[in-house]
């Protein structure tokens, strides 16, 4: 037997079957639906904030929190998207009106209403308690999108990792605007968008290796 023969030999032998991946819009959908119903659980568990009732009423906060989630399933998509080769890098772009959406949100409600910091007001306590909420959800969301967007064996890691983590900052952010209430204006800037900025700054420049891996 010639060389060239024995090589493919040795190569073929103990191949396993390979599963072939679903469709990424249906990858993302079981994402997006997982999220989602960890947002409910945490709801449940935590409770939905004081003013709810009210805030339902107020463009302020509907469009933060909807940009927020639409942000997390936009990105979503566009994560399991990119993952592949043959798909464009223009997916890239989905999540931009939804950010866009939520960042304005945002600065709309403290343009409107700006509250200051009241005097002994418990800042602290309740940074920590909503920064809690993020972090709890954070990592489930990671845990579960991480294995799942590590199968693609994706040629595109950097893309990846950072839609990916685009849409844990969208979906933990819902979380914490439905159960959380924050009534100053510098808060909710910094309680809001930091912990956001820095999943996706973060989790951008070290989810490269992770989803490559």
């Amino acid at each position: 037997m010639s060389t060239t023969e024995s090589l493919i030999d040795r190569l073929a032998s103990g191949l396993q079957p390979v599963k072939r991946l679903g469709r990424p819009w249906l990858r993302a959908a079981l994402w997006i639906g997982f999220a989602t119903l960890l947002i409910a659980i945490l709801v449940l568990l935590r409770g939905f904030r004081a003013d709810i009732a009210e805030c339902l009423r107020e463009p302020g906060y509907l469009i933060p929190l909807a940009g927020a989630w639409l942000t997390g399933a936009t990105a979503a998509l566009a994560a399991f998207e990119v993952s592949l080769p043959d798909r464009a890098r223009a997916w890239l772009l989905l999540p931009l009106p939804a950010v866009a959406l939520w960042v304005t949100g945002f600065a709309y409600g403290c343009l409107k209403d700006w509250i200051e910091i009241p005097a002994g007001a418990p800042v602290a306590a309740d940074s920590v308690r909503c920064l809690t909420t993020i972090i709890l959800a954070t990592v489930a969301l990671i845990a579960v999108l991480l294995p799942m967007l590590r199968r693609a064996k994706t040629l595109r890691p950097n893309l990846t990792a950072w839609m990916g983590i685009l849409a844990v900052a969208g979906f933990a952010d819902t979380a914490h605007l439905l159960i959380h209430m924050v009534q100053a204006s510098l808060l909710v800037l910094v309680i809001n968008l930091v912990p956001a900025l820095a999943i996706v700054l973060l989790g951008g420049l070290a989810g490269r290796r992770a989803v490559a891996a």
